[in-house]
């Protein structure tokens, strides 16, 4: 399979996954945007298998295109994007949910992997 091609589905599997995670909290009728306040813990659809599937269908996205454009650069930047992913944003947003909704985000976290 050409690279173009392989990349293209990565993307694609990506894109699905985010599409797919941002349509579940909209369903649920809480906030995408970190920002914003959070109104419940959202366990169906993608979030059933990872607490963050929205940032998975993000690396994935990017590995998709690094694989169609042959480009090393772009997966050496990962690595970093990775690293502010996850002590960045995914911390304080554990953090948050912990205070906000206490024994129910644990009991979630407990039985739901943070990534895969």
């Amino acid at each position: 399979m050409p690279a173009g091609a392989l990349g293209g589905i990565v993307f694609l599997a990506g894109l699905a996954l985010l599409v797919w995670a941002a349509g579940t909290f909209r369903r649920a009728g809480t906030q995408i945007q970190t920002t914003r306040p959070t109104s419940t813990i959202v366990e169906e659809g993608p979030y059933r298998f990872t607490r963050n599937p929205i940032y998975i269908g993000m690396f994935l996205g990017l590995i998709g295109v690094a694989i169609a454009i042959d480009s090393l650069w772009l997966i050496l930047v990962l690595v970093p994007f990775y690293l502010v992913i996850r002590y960045g944003v995914v911390a304080r947003e554990e953090a948050y949910l912990e205070r906000k909704f206490g024994d129910v985000y644990l009991a979630y976290k407990a039985r739901v992997r943070r990534w895969l």
